[in-house]
């Protein structure tokens, strides 16, 4: 019997070519937004959970409150991952490891096979145990006993040994010091849902050689390492973390110090440790939800649609025996093997579009994560539900059809058909209509951040990295800048802009020492201010004042906090021992991404020739002159930087696009409402051929009698269109306060932003009106324009 009705279900498939294509291409479509949205959630979701032990694995990070500014360090002392055992019986073992992102490293054997490398741990000898990363050459108990001992995975052992084999050799790392390790092993390279990255894993014991001093703190206190904890079966992590804090109290003046605990397989995910992911996270699931219901609501659209087509058969059958029951499986068949098509079909698309879409959205997704279990079990569940929502409805409304309406052919609006087609055609505009508004809302908005005033002046400024070893070659190197033909300006800071890393200090209030105020800190050249257009609201006499010692310059929001009004030169402001005495004001410029509002600063300026200015590093700001050759400048700073560091490798960056990066959470959401709008049109657009056809083609006669009448072809087309076009504008009435409504929910996360405009609605409007004129017109004026004699003749 089954195989009959497969059968059935195949010829009706092959007999209606239109509709079976608009119906299945239509319903793949939406699988594969749906899989592209799962392959991109369940990527997310499945952090760290590869390792053997990953749910009994913890970390800690500390919350610490600096006036109205919270900074959350990860880093630990190298004591505190024993005390902690100590203190714990629930701990039962622990792993220390210390990320370095500015090493240098080079193949002694080949001197131009040399880089700067950010991906440089230093890990216990347990390292391999503790985790389950994957040896692939040598021993996972010894690859980390030894000082200078370096594990390199797969990617840096073919970027510095090509096919050669790694185990062995020997790699010159270049820190503080520069030092010769041994290659002990490969690893695979750190899998793309891994919040433990690497190209170099060496020893612990290493570190302890090149800084010793890290090694001595014996108490709990913050420090360097990133300590993760094994928790021993069913522990009690309220009463471990409660303890931890019970450390935290104790350690003196930071102890208003809150310790943050998470599992490893929440570490991602966790808002406390790492906000930028999951801000947008819980937005797109909505989204591959409304696109599979616009699937679904397009497949159910045109399976009752053709259900009048298929009346007759369905009354012959009834009145010779057929049961509802028996019926209902017929075509509840008939859905699964539609759906079953679409299925292959929406997979293989992934498959063929998964790396475009990957790098379209600027995700880091390994493509195998695509064929791998966790994505396998959330596509059969995915197809279960499909085919269970796509094939529940037309059963139902087929199999319940009367043997006698069946035959007259009358079934359709006693059924319901006709209302719940309306209803499906008005959702799906609906939807992409809404989807059309709220994607251009976040473009405009993303558009606003990116190009709105910051207060100083970003186009045309290389931002170049100074290692420690510059601040004795920093004049020499800035007068060879300022030599240069294309170069305007050159100054430098302590502080990288729009990084998020600053130094940040406690004052006391004025009139108020009880209450303190954070205030964040820029170490800066003579020359910063003017190089990067920041404008005074109180300038100094002279620039030689700001230069003395315990001077200050600060923002526009510094002063009002500290109470500063009028000409605030030569105010004080009290910070610890020390008084410090405004030199000037400036107005209030955006150091930070325009997600925060301007916090206190305080810069302080230093004079440049003072011999290794900015103590550990800085940055070199340099204006390029208009209308200059960027590709030829480049190369001859980069040969000026070569003549006083050749060892290092020059990094970069121009300020404007280091400004931009900032809001990548913002343009991922941008892109992925971009492309799902375009889906949803492209749906409603197939579902609305498909009934406007479907229409037609019951009118036919109609049409053929209006024509012999003198009914001309702009008459039929406006009569054909008039009906779809109430429920498009009906769609657009219902969609435009939700996404205004949702809209100005989001924008409430922002600081700076726009008011939603109100052109917006009028542009979505216009194209679903079009888009849906242009569709039903097509199939209105090809019925119109047909010889009404094979209309009439046509039975």
């Amino acid at each position: 019997m089954i195989k009959n009705y497969l059968k059935i279900a195949w010829r009706n498939l092959v007999k209606q070519r239109l509709y079976s294509a608009i119906t299945i291409s239509g319903l793949a479509i939406g699988l594969a937004g749906c899989i592209m949205i799962m392959l991109y959630i369940g990527h997310e979701m499945s952090f760290d959970s590869f390792h053997k032990n990953a749910k009994n694995i913890y970390t800690l990070r500390q919350r610490l409150q600096f006036g109205d500014v919270v900074i959350k360090p990860s880093g630990f002392s190298y004591a505190t991952g024993p005390i902690v055992k100590q203190l714990n019986n629930q701990v039962e073992g622990y792993t220390r490891i210390y990320k370095r992102g500015d090493a240098i490293v080079e193949n002694p054997l080949d001197a131009g096979n040399r880089f700067a490398e950010s991906k440089l741990l230093f890990a216990e000898k347990d390292f391999f145990n503790f985790f389950s990363f994957n040896i692939i050459k040598g021993n996972k108990q010894t690859v980390l006993a030894k000082p200078f001992s370096v594990v390199l995975s797969q990617n840096a052992a073919k970027k510095y040994f090509g096919d050669d084999d790694a185990v062995g050799k020997t790699l010159n790392i270049e820190l503080d010091t520069v030092d010769t390790y041994t290659v002990t092993g490969v690893v695979e390279n750190s899998p793309s849902n891994s919040t433990i990255e690497y190209d170099f894993i060496a020893s612990n014991a290493s570190l302890r050689s090149i800084k010793p001093r890290m090694f001595e703190e014996q108490g709990f206190s913050d420090g360097s390492f990133k300590t993760y904890y094994t928790l021993r079966e069913g522990a009690d992590t309220a009463r471990f973390r409660k303890s931890i804090q019970a450390l935290a109290d104790k350690k003196g003046p930071t102890g208003q110090a809150k310790v943050l605990l998470s599992s490893l397989t929440d570490l991602h995910l966790n808002p406390e440790f790492n906000d930028s992911i999951t801000k947008y996270l819980k937005i797109f699931p909505f989204v591959a939800v409304l696109i599979l219901l616009l699937a679904l609501v397009n497949y159910i659209s045109l399976s009752t649609a053709r259900a009048t087509l298929r009346a007759k058969e369905i009354g012959v059958r009834k009145i010779t025996g057929a049961t509802r029951k028996g019926l209902f499986v017929q075509f509840y068949l008939e859905s699964g093997l539609y759906t079953l098509l679409a299925f292959v079909l929406a997979y293989a698309l992934c498959c063929l579009t998964a790396r475009w879409f990957v790098t379209q959205l600027q995700l880091n997704i390994d493509i195998s994560f695509l064929y791998g279990p966790t994505l396998s079990y959330a596509l059969m569940l995915l197809f279960l539900i499909t085919v269970l929502l796509a094939g529940v409805y037309p059963s139902f409304i087929l199999s319940a059809l009367k043997p006698g309406t069946s035959i007259k052919g009358s079934s359709d609006k006693r059924s319901g058909g006709y209302l719940v087609r309306k209803v499906f055609t008005t959702l799906q505009f609906g939807i992409a209509v809404a989807l059309i508004i709220c994607g251009v809302v976040i473009d405009r908005q993303l558009f606003f951040l990116k190009n709105t005033d910051t207060g100083l002046d970003r186009e045309n400024v290389i931002s170049i990295f100074l290692p420690p070893s510059f601040g004795y070659n920093y004049q020499p190197f800035k007068r060879d800048l300022q030599s240069l033909a294309g170069i305007q300006q050159v100054s430098t800071a302590k502080n990288a802009l729009y990084n998020g890393l600053y130094d940040v200090s406690t004052v006391e209030k004025p009139n108020s020492p009880d209450e303190k105020l954070s205030l964040f800190e820029m170490q800066i050249d003579p020359e910063f201010i003017e190089t990067m257009g920041i404008q005074w609201r109180s300038k100094p006499a002279s620039f030689d004042e700001a230069l003395r010692p315990h001077s200050i310059i600060v923002n526009e929001t510094a002063a009002k906090q500290f109470g500063l009004k009028g000409n605030a030169v030569g105010s004080v402001i009290k910070s610890g021992n020390s008084d410090l005495t405004v030199a000037g004001v400036v107005k209030d410029f955006n150091y930070q991404s325009l997600q925060y509002p301007i916090k206190p600063l305080a810069m302080f300026p230093r004079s440049a020739d003072i011999k290794g200015w900015g103590g550990a590093a800085g940055y070199a700001f340099v204006r390029v002159k208009p209308f200059t050759n960027m590709p030829a400048l480049l190369n001859k700073i980069k040969e000026n930087y070569k003549k006083y560091d050749q060892k290092t490798p020059i990094e970069y960056n121009f300020l404007d696009e280091t400004f931009k990066a900032q809001y990548q959470a913002e343009d991922r959401l941008a892109s992925i409402f971009n492309f799902f709008t375009y889906t949803a049109i492209l749906l409603a657009v197939m579902g609305l051929f498909g009934l406007t056809a479907f229409t037609i083609q019951q009118r036919v006669k109609e049409i053929g009698i209006r024509k012999v009448l003198g009914a001309s072809v702009a008459s039929i087309n406006t009569l054909l269109s008039i009906d779809f076009l109430k429920l498009v504008l009906l769609s657009i009435i219902i969609a435009s306060p939700l996404a205004w409504w949702a809209m100005n929910d989001w924008l409430q996360n922002f600081v700076y932003r726009i008011n939603v405009p109100w052109w917006v609605f009028l542009f979505a409007a216009a194209i679903a009106v079009a888009v849906s004129v242009i569709t039903v017109s097509y199939n209105a004026i090809k019925a119109a324009l047909a010889n009404p004699v094979n209309s009439l003749r046509n039975e």
